[in-house]
């Protein structure tokens, strides 16, 4: 019988800005589109995309149905990650990710599976 373990693994934020980066502009542009900002207090954003979701109050409005991409979903979309594709996970913690491991993490933020590509 296999070993399970569980580990806890601090992840910078600009970790998370370079792989929505990564799939904002290429991954993932085959399927989303951002419909609006939520920035409760206006809060000045350069790359508000990038920078939104990962602060507290804030997120992005993305795809028809208006998935809420926030830090909550960031947080969700790293554990599934862990969890149901750990090569993409590992190739992120080791710095080896590309527009692939991108695209599936935004799609595991939103919708908790990949269901394009």
């Amino acid at each position: 019988m296999p070993f399970k373990i569980t580990t806890t693994v601090e992840i910078p934020d600009q970790r998370i800005k370079d792989l929505l980066c990564c799939a904002f502009e290429g991954g993932s542009n085959y399927w989303y589109e951002i419909f609006g900002f939520v920035n409760p207090e206006d809060k000045p954003a350069k790359f508000r995309r990038l920078e939104l979701p990962l602060r507290d109050g804030c997120a992005l409005a993305i795809v028809e149905k208006l998935y809420t991409h926030n830090r909550q979903a960031l947080q969700q979309g790293l554990e599934l990650m862990a969890l149901k594709s750990p090569r993409h996970f590992s190739d992120f913690l080791n710095e080896n990710d590309d527009a692939e491991t991108a695209d599936v993490f935004l799609q595991l933020c939103l919708f908790g599976d990949v269901a394009y590509g």
